[in-house]
């Protein structure tokens, strides 16, 4: 169940992160070892887990394998946006989970972020974390209709969350070309993702987890007592285990089922000069969403860079690929709709690209469950809105790990089945069409034809 090994190009973030504090080294698993939980991936997911289970059960042996380092794949890879976003929108978590659920998820949101904030102030983590909030905007009719319903929803879970803005206000904030109307949201947090990666581990290990890095999981097992996780070098003997692999999951084909894989890139500036910021007046600092169905992402890095993510995010058939970590064609587009959007920084260089595998699924909501009842629990699926929903994911997962009741088992990331995906070709067929409609749809600012504009709907 490993997956394709290999090395990945690494992210700017994770640079960053290495040069500013180097990793100590994590020796891999060697022999056999028992533990009461084990955790497969050193993510945000596993190791926020981790944290969760130890804080709560002291004394509880608990035991993460990695198959590369913490951090490796999504978690030291994105664009460091934390958000109370679960889903597509608010509007489009409505939709799909009912008014009631889709409020109770939210508003767990909006705690979580603040649980993210207070723990990395008490952990000592320099995760160059901010909270200057999340401007989402519209840049053309069908982004205006979207930018309505995420007010609309707001309004209808009695939220006060989202303040509207036009042309005008979106512009005071960041000078952006075309941008139409928006919507601003204070709750939103920025961090180094890789940086928040590796507190979270040393935050791990000071509570006595062990994580054994250069250990892929090459089989599972059960046991009479639990179930046993087998590695190049050793085995590990749990009574539970959660896999928090994310798109690396794919390896799992019970998991395959309902997890497919795209791939994401971005892209980022050399440091702007105060001259180049004044040109975009983006004194607060803040994250940038549009409102494509395939949307571009933005925002500032601590030392002064404008990072620019999203728009392609092809489907990789054979599941994470390093491989496809880096794609010129794409880099080449994001840089021309990043100069489209800020033609007033055209002799500021795009100098960072990178790329990696995201889990998505079919709702592009996450979702936590049993893959052997009593004996082996996932939590996966963010669809490229993992950092902030995987904290509240990991407390779901340590709830149903130890058979703890609790409101949060009733969030409709538990409750709500992940929808499968037809076997085979038929799948990858399917995948693909809707990525080329969707990416159409996006560049051209509206479908054609029956079924791009059904497409489009599902999704507004």
């Amino acid at each position: 169940m490993s997956g394709v090994p290999g090395p990945a190009w690494p992210s700017w973030w994770q640079e960053r992160a290495a040069r500013r504090a180097p990793p100590p080294p994590r020796p891999p698993l060697e022999g056999s070892r028992d533990v009461d939980v084990a955790v497969v991936g050193a993510g945000f997911t596993g190791l926020w887990t981790s944290i969760t289970l130890a804080d709560r059960h002291p004394g509880l042996r608990i035991a993460v394998v990695e198959r590369e380092r913490v951090g490796f794949g999504a978690s030291g890879r994105n664009g460091g946006f934390a958000m109370t976003m679960v889903g597509r929108s608010i509007h489009d978590l409505v939709r799909k989970v009912g008014p009631r659920d889709a409020r109770a998820v939210h508003l767990a949101m909006g705690g979580t972020l603040n649980r993210i904030e207070r723990f990395c102030a008490a952990e000592g983590i320099d995760a160059e974390l901010s909270r200057p909030g999340l401007l989402t905007v519209s840049n053309g009719p069908e982004q205006d209709v979207r930018i309505e319903q995420d007010l609309a929803a707001s309004r209808r879970l009695g939220l006060d969350d989202l303040t509207p803005l036009d042309a005008p206000g979106c512009r005071a904030l960041v000078a952006a070309a075309g941008v139409r109307r928006g919507h601003l949201e204070e709750n939103a947090l920025l961090v180094n993702p890789a940086a928040l990666a590796l507190g979270l581990a040393a935050a791990a290990e000071r509570r006595g987890v062990a994580i054994h890095e250069r250990s892929a999981v090459t089989r599972l097992e059960g046991d009479p007592d639990g179930v046993v996780l087998h590695t190049p070098e050793g085995a590990l003997r749990a009574g539970r285990a959660l896999l928090a692999t994310n798109a690396y999951a794919h390896a799992v084909p019970r998991l395959r089922r309902f997890l497919f894989t795209v791939c994401a890139y971005i892209v980022c500036t050399e440091p702007l000069s105060d001259a180049h910021w004044a040109r975009v007046g983006w004194d607060r600092r803040l994250g940038v969403e549009d409102r494509r169905v395939m949307p571009h992402f933005h925002r500032p890095t601590p030392d002064g860079r404008i990072l620019w993510g999203g728009r392609d995010a092809p489907v990789s058939r054979v599941g994470p690929d390093p491989r496809r970590d880096r794609d010129p064609r794409i880099f080449g587009r994001l840089e021309q709709t990043f100069r489209s959007a800020f033609p007033q920084l055209d002799d500021v260089r795009v100098t960072e690209a990178w790329g990696g595998p995201v889990g998505a699924t079919v709702s592009c909501l996450p979702h936590v469950g049993w893959l052997h009842p009593g004996r082996v629990a996932y939590a996966l699926g963010y669809s490229g809105h993992g950092v902030g929903p995987s904290a509240l994911v990991a407390r779901v997962a340590a709830d149903l790990l130890m058979e703890r009741d609790s409101p949060l088992l009733r969030l409709p990331l538990v409750t709500r089945r992940p929808i499968p995906m037809p076997p085979g070709p038929l799948r990858w067929s399917l995948l693909d069409a809707a990525q080329r409609v969707l990416q159409a749809a996006d560049d051209r600012g509206g479908a054609r034809g029956p079924v791009g504009r059904g497409l489009v709907r599902l999704l507004q």
